[in-house]
């Protein structure tokens, strides 16, 4: 009787260990192009320059900017992120298809150019950051007075307004501020309206250096809010009228403390590329919307209030060798078994670079090799033989930021109807 229970007890545990080996041993999630990136792969291997590239989709820029164009409309006022856009052509294209003549400036390298730039320096331009005095004083000894003084300088800190006030005055200069406003985010700027009174008495009282341009409340929390039961979308529309009575309680008090100040229009900024297109519903107090991203959706950007638009932005780099298996060095003797248990190790890909701030999007089901390491050289990539790749082909990706990769890679190759186009060059800091 005892042996033949622990037969039973044995074959249980087999049973249980193979049902627990079928189970976790990992699927095949290989799959090779789709007939986009198919195409893209053969325009590439005939055209390309055989080396890691961003590619901007040209018509699916065009899609996204007709949706923005459709959800932001007069009163509302649409202005141009430059960080996530970081090209000059790309910048005259959106503006010449918005009709926008307005900014957001993050970076003091940017502001320089701008301004020196007959077709920008005339724009109206808000900075997105505020910036320390030296940062002033390097952007005003590379730009001229008069479009210096057109900037709309965000301001944060009673502080920072009487440093401002002291360079505007040591350098006889009007400088038109905007006041950062907490309206839910907590990184920063006044977080009460009862703290921005100090500021704006600075300017009551400075009128010959100092005047208020606006304010600007940034509420990118918004697309983050937890949602147990219910809708998304509904959420994150009752998130931000919250943000948004916020804003008008600033607005509100510093009408009635100093109307002297709110004479003339101000631009009350606000928006994300997360949560632009709720303005034109319910804009509030808000009459300037700002956002960049949106227009190229980085994975960042993957998110409920973003499902109508279209990546438009990916990094494409050539396969450079193809090898059968894994191997693993110091552990040669037993690479045999990984893709026996991983599919998904069936072959390893060595890519031109690598290490890029972006996720694999085709062919699907490549992973990184955690035991090889990464490389901004030569990266591994494995994967089963689903994905068909071969040397010569590329792999896509889609950056998580726009900006960072537009950047680094120094210039942008531009794809309309899934043929190579031209380039534009990035911005160099």
């Amino acid at each position: 009787m005892y042996r033949k229970g622990s037969n039973h007890g044995l074959l249980w545990v087999f049973v249980v260990a193979l049902l627990l080996i079928v189970f976790m041993k990992p699927k095949d999630n290989g799959a090779s192009y789709t007939s986009y990136f198919k195409d893209l792969n053969a325009e590439l291997k005939q055209n390309g320059p055989g080396k890691p590239i961003v590619l901007l989709d040209l018509d699916r820029l065009d899609s996204n900017l007709k949706l923005l164009k459709e959800k932001i409309k007069p009163p509302l006022s649409y202005r141009v992120v430059v960080k996530s856009l970081p090209s000059i052509d790309l910048l005259k294209y959106i503006v010449n298809a918005t009709n926008s003549k307005r900014l957001m400036v993050f970076h003091s390298g940017d502001i320089v150019m701008l301004l020196n730039d007959p077709e920008f320096q005339k724009f109206d331009i808000l900075l997105g950051k505020p910036m320390p005095i030296a940062a002033l004083e390097n952007i005003y000894s590379k730009t001229k007075k008069e479009n210096f003084q057109n900037v709309q300088w965000l301001v944060d800190t009673s502080n920072r307004v009487e440093q401002y006030l002291d360079f505007a005055k040591k350098k006889e200069l009007k400088l038109k501020l905007s006041l950062e406003i907490d309206i839910g985010l907590h990184r920063g700027g006044f977080a009460k309206p009862e703290e921005s009174l100090t500021a704006l008495e600075l300017l009551h009282s400075n009128p010959k250096n100092l005047e208020l341009s606006g304010y600007m409340g940034y509420e990118p929390h918004v697309a983050s809010v937890p949602v147990i039961f219910g809708n998304k979308i509904s959420a994150m529309e009752k998130s931000l009228q919250n943000s948004l009575d916020k804003y008008s309680d600033f607005v509100k008090l510093g009408k009635e403390k100093f109307p002297n100040l709110f004479q003339k229009e101000l631009v009350f900024n606000g928006g994300g590329s997360k949560t632009y297109n709720f303005y034109q519903k319910n804009p509030g107090v808000v009459n300037d919307v700002s956002l960049g991203s949106a227009l190229v959706k980085p994975t960042d950007f993957d998110v409920e209030s973003l499902e109508e638009h279209s990546p438009a932005v990916y990094i494409a780099t050539p396969v450079l060798k193809k090898l059968e298996g894994t191997k693993i060095p110091f552990l040669e003797s037993l690479s045999f078994l990984f893709p026996i248990w991983n599919p998904n190790q069936e072959v390893t890909y060595f890519i031109y670079g690598g290490a890029f701030s972006a996720k694999k999007e085709s062919p699907k089901g490549l992973e990184d090799n955690s035991l090889f390491g990464t490389s901004t050289n030569q990266s591994i990539l494995n994967g089963s033989k689903a994905t068909s790749l071969e040397p010569d082909d590329h792999v896509f990706f889609r950056p998580t930021q726009s900006e960072k990769v537009m950047a680094e890679m120094g210039e942008i190759h531009l794809v309309r109807s899934g043929k190579l186009i031209g380039i534009w060059k990035t911005f160099i800091n």
